[in-house]
Formats: structure tokens, sequence, C-alpha cells
């Protein structure tokens, strides 16, 4: 799946999680636009005599539901479109750097180039200081432990999702806000990777301009070289000018300038020298230190931008598209239910059922273990159902107290084999049965699922509050997959 089609497919996704009421997509739109997907996808891969994949028929269909919201809401389109990367900037800002280039030096003095305060010696310095910079975040990115914060790119999608929040309303709103978030969240690879090329060409565009200034202008006019400083004398000059220009000295087979030669050009000693060495120094200097190794680093990230661009990461293995694909599986969806301490009313069975039904689609089995006894936690050991289930449930009573030592040890064991797809669900049923209509249930109720929300942070888990005897589940299921698709829901 490219880019074009991921960014299709979360954009529908997010509409579909929060157009509930079909505003946008009805059901007869999705059912159509899922056998129209399906049907163009097989026919396909049967003239190219390949198997028909899962993420053709996803990217298919939102394709052509994304057709659908845009010929339905322009606005809601122009959103998608705003999303799309604009080719012309990669040359825009490379171009922009070699036109300064260009300038750089004219700008500066027209006829007099100072060999200590030249421009190119600038750019020579801040290029090894970026590739220190690069080597530094490198070994930080890989050293063990290492994490990264947010950084200005999620301060910028939290500022997008404040805008469009602020200009759209309802369901459209939220979807909005989930999809610049989700595709702003999985596309900083991609982005990482583009930037660093269009930096990386910019930077060697820059440096070549400001050669090319220097030999174009000298064709017409002399420069002169020479220097000037309040603090440094000529050994000192000679000792920081021979660390940067000397190798080039030697690569081009031109002895480099003495103590001695250097305090004669200083510029209230005389008028200076032909600037034509000293242009031929910086210039060997520059294309090896700066040109050259831009160059390389930005086809490193040209490749893997392409590599991205065509392959994007996008797994098909959370809620969304398992129901979506609930016909493609080879094997039913496997959900497993762990009850702790609480046998469930044969009404919760069902509404669990009916639960996985819309989560995975009707393609899926429940299965049931032993509900597991108050205080046999630490008999819980891992195996290999729980490891391959699609999502492994870990089932508790709200009119239970949380108990770090038992409820805690039993989320753990069931952690540690559920390869990330545990959700902690607790039935509020036979606890809101139990309180009736006393005076104060609604601050109880609170106060216990506070309580039960405090114990699922303490082990990475979002605790997800339903009543199973209800015949609608819409807010569960809503919870689930936004737990179940990685990302973090909203309070």
């Amino acid at each position: 799946m490219d880019e074009s089609a991921a960014r299709e497919v979360l954009f529908i996704r997010a509409i579909e999680s929060h157009d509930a009421g079909g505003a946008l997509l009805s059901e007869d739109d999705r059912r159509y636009a899922a056998r129209a997907a399906a049907e163009l996808v097989r026919w396909s891969a049967a003239d190219r005599g390949e198997r028909a994949l899962p993420e053709a028929l996803v990217a298919k269909r939102a394709g052509l539901l994304a057709a659908k919201v845009a010929e339905r809401s322009p606005r809601t389109g122009r959103m998608l479109a705003a999303m799309r990367w604009r080719p012309w900037i990669g040359v825009a800002l490379p171009a922009i750097a070699l036109a300064s280039g260009l300038v750089a030096e004219h700008i500066a003095d027209p006829r007099r180039i100072n060999i200590l305060a030249f421009p190119l010696l600038g750019i020579i310095v801040w290029n090894l200081a970026a590739y220190l910079w690069l080597l530094v975040r490198s070994l930080r990115a890989i050293a063990p432990g290492s994490k990264r914060k947010p950084g200005w790119g999620a301060q910028l999608l939290t500022g997008v999702r404040r805008n469009l929040t602020a200009r759209l309303s309802g369901a459209l709103a939220g979807a909005a806000a989930s999809f610049v978030l989700d595709w702003g969240e999985r596309s900083v690879p991609l982005i990482a990777a583009r930037v660093a090329r269009i930096l990386h060409v910019s930077a060697a565009a820059l440096a070549l301009g400001a050669v090319a200034g220097l030999f174009l202008r000298g064709l017409a006019f002399e420069y002169r070289a020479g220097w000037e400083s309040t603090f440094l004398g000529a050994p000192a000059v000679h000792a920081l000018l021979a660390f940067f220009l000397g190798p080039a000295a030697r690569f081009i087979g031109q002895p480099f300038p003495t103590a001695d030669e250097l305090a004669a050009l200083r510029w209230d000693a005389g008028d200076g020298e032909n600037a034509a060495r000293w242009i031929y120094l910086y210039t060997v200097t520059v294309a090896a230190a700066v040109i050259v190794p831009r160059l390389v680093l930005a086809a490193v990230a040209g490749l893997r931008e392409r590599m991205l661009s065509s392959r994007f990461p996008l797994s098909l293995d959370d809620a969304y598209f398992l129901r979506l694909l609930a016909g493609w599986r080879e094997v039913p969806a496997q959900v497993l239910v762990m009850p702790y301490a609480y046998t469930p009313a044969e009404a919760a069975v069902q509404g669990l059922q009916r639960l996985a039904v819309a989560l995975f689609g009707a393609d899926v089995q429940v299965s049931w273990v032993r509900s597991v006894a108050f205080g046999e936690e630490d008999a819980v050991a891992p195996d290999r159902s729980s490891s391959a289930a699609d999502m492994v449930v870990a089932l508790f009573n709200l009119a239970a107290t949380p108990e770090t030592e038992n409820h805690g040890v039993f989320l753990d064991r069931l952690k540690a084999s559920a390869s990330g797809r545990l959700a902690a669900i607790v039935d509020e049923g036979p606890y809101c049965s139990r309180l009736g209509a006393q005076a104060g249930a609604d601050a109880r109720l609170a106060e216990r699922r506070a309580a039960w929300s405090g114990l699922a942070q303490t082990r990475g888990l979002r605790a997800v509050f339903v009543d199973l005897s209800l015949p609608q589940l819409t807010a569960a299921q809503r919870e689930l997959d936004t737990q179940l698709s990685g990302r973090t829901a909203s309070a």
C-alpha cells in the first residue's frame, strides 16, 4: 500500500469511526464499496496471475468511499487533499538555497574576500556542526532505553486538531481531528525522511551557489583576498585556516601559505592578494566537506523516503481492519475471555459475544476460560492460546474492589502473553443493579470506576466500563477499537 492509499484508508477509517449515524457514508455506501472493491481487486489480481491481497481490498474500498465523501462534502474532501505532499516544495527550497548562495558573497563585499570571515568558512563550520548533531542524535536513538519526547511536530498536530475542531462540528470534527493526528503520527518516519532529503539537498545547493557565484563574478571582477582580526594574530589565523584548508592544499598540490605570508595579507598591511588560490582552496574544501556528504545523505534519505512512500507501514491487524477483512481471513478472529472472581450471567456472555462481533465481524470465535478465583492469580500462566488471540479480555465485576496484589497481578500475568492485545473490561451491570435508585448511587459508581481506572493505568491499560447486559454497546466498541488500533483515546 503506497502513501496515497494509506492516507485514504486512514481518512475513511476516521470517518467510519465517528460517523455512526451515516451522515456522510450510509451502510449501503459501505456495503457497495466493499463489494465493488472485492470484485475489482480479484479481477485485477486474476489478470496478473497473482493472489488478491487484503491490503489491496482495503485500499480500493477506501478510494471508492473517499470519492463519495468528496462528492457529498467538498470541504471534507479538501481536508484529505490538504494532507497530500506537494513535490514542488522539494524543488523550491533547494532553488531558494542555491539563489541565496549565489548572492551571499556579493552582498557581503563585491570585490574583497576576508579569508577569515568568508561566508564559505561559515558554511563549512555550520555543516560540520550539523554532522556532529546528526551523529549524536543517531547514537541517542539507538541507545538502550531511549525515548523520544514529543517535539514541534506533535505540538503542530495538536494545534491543527484544535483548529479543525473549532471549524467543524458534530461527528465530522471528531473524524477530522482523529485523521489528522493518526496520519501525523503514522507518517512521522516518512516525513522525517522527506524533510532530511530536502534539507540535505538545500545545504548542498547553498554551498554550490556560494562557490558558483564566486567563479561567475570572478570572470568579470578581480577579488582581493586578505583578513583582519581584533583578537587573533597571524600564527593563530594560520593554525585555524590550515586546519580547514590544509587538506585541500595537499589535494591540489599547492603549498599552504606560511604564517609570515598570512601576516602580509592583513588588510592594514596592504591590499591583500589575488583571491584565486583561496577560492580554489575553499571550493575543494566545500565540495569535500559539504556538497558531497550532503548529497550522499540526501540520497540515503531519498531511498528511505521512496521505500516508505511506496510501501507505507500500515498494519492491518487491528480490530477495524479485521472487521473489513472478515471474509478474507483464512481463520476466524479469536477472542479469549478470562474472567477474574466473576461468573457472568448469560446476558453478559451474549453481550460480550455481540461486542466481539462488532469489533471483528461475524467471523469471530469467542473462547471462555474458567473464572480465576480470588487469590489464585499466581496460578495463571502464559499459554499459546492467549498469545495467538486477536484480543485477550480480562473480565472483571465492578462490584469488586480492585486490589493491586490480586487484580493487578492477574493483569500482569495476562499482559505477559497477550502480545499487546489485552483489554481490561469491567462489567458494571451487576453493580448498577445492586445500587438501583439508592441515594448517592452516582457518586459511588464514579468512585468505583475511578478505582478501577487507576489500577488499569498502573499496568499501562485503560479500563473499559460497560453494562454487558444492555443491547447497545457502541461506546465500548469504540473504546476497544481505539485501544486495539494502538491509539490513545480521547478523554
